[in-house]
């Protein structure tokens, strides 16, 4: 790796950590794209993640797929280069599960089933990577696609359990589990883990998490009361 790509993926790094200021993950996607080896797989996995975050805060469907499909791009091709590191399938699986939501039914149910390969192998390869998320968003997918699909809410609670055991502090994991207890009607397991997020030491490198998630949670327990 040059001196020159390492300044580029430091600064891509710093930016995406102020990602509460969406002006600094738009910063960052220019700054990787104008990598000499814009293919280079460190460049790839992270421009796959801010592409992920651009298309997460987009207000507009089109948007949001445009992000989303292209994150899913230049994932593919970095997990294919690098298939034993884990970045670049997490990242697919990811843009690919939100880009399965912007689609109608046949594409959506192809990109939710590809994402869920995607997950599971990222989790074989390190289940502990970005405090847990393999295994964390395989729980989300597995909890929101039918049955028929190979959705499971046991998988989902389970997946969802080892997260938590891998990463306690991590907010995401914990409101994903608790919006599932809730459609279960299982109050008090769902209070449990709101107010677990509440409770969460501050963590500065998911600041922008912690703060949507905990309004999140004081609403949810506003109406569980």
């Amino acid at each position: 790796m040059t001196e020159m790509l390492a300044e580029i993926l430091a600064r891509a790094d710093s930016l995406y950590d102020k990602r509460s200021e969406i002006e600094s993950v738009r910063q960052s996607v220019e700054l990787l794209e104008s990598a000499d080896d814009a293919r280079d797989y460190e460049v790839a996995w992270r421009l796959g993640r801010a592409l992920f975050f651009l298309g997460q805060e987009a207000e507009r469907e089109d948007e949001r797929r445009a992000f989303h499909s292209r994150g899913a791009s230049v994932c593919q091709r970095a997990s294919q280069d690098q298939p034993f590191r884990v970045e670049a399938h997490f990242w697919l699986g990811v843009n690919l599960a939100l880009l399965a939501q912007t689609e109608k039914l046949f594409r959506a149910l192809r990109h939710a089933l590809a994402a869920r390969s995607a997950l599971r192998l990222a989790a074989r390869i390190d289940s502990t990577y970005h405090a847990a998320a393999p295994l964390r968003v395989l729980a989300r997918l597995e909890h929101k696609l039918p049955k028929i699909l190979g959705g499971s809410r046991a998988r989902a609670r389970a997946n969802f359990q080892r997260a938590i055991v891998l990463a306690p502090a991590n907010t995401v994991t914990r409101i994903y589990f608790a919006e599932m207890l809730i459609e279960e009607g299982k109050a008090i397991e769902a209070k449990e883990q709101l107010e677990e997020i509440l409770r969460a030491p501050v963590d500065p490198a998911w600041a922008f998490e912690m703060e949507r998630d905990r309004r999140a949670a004081e609403r949810y327990l506003g109406r569980l009361e």
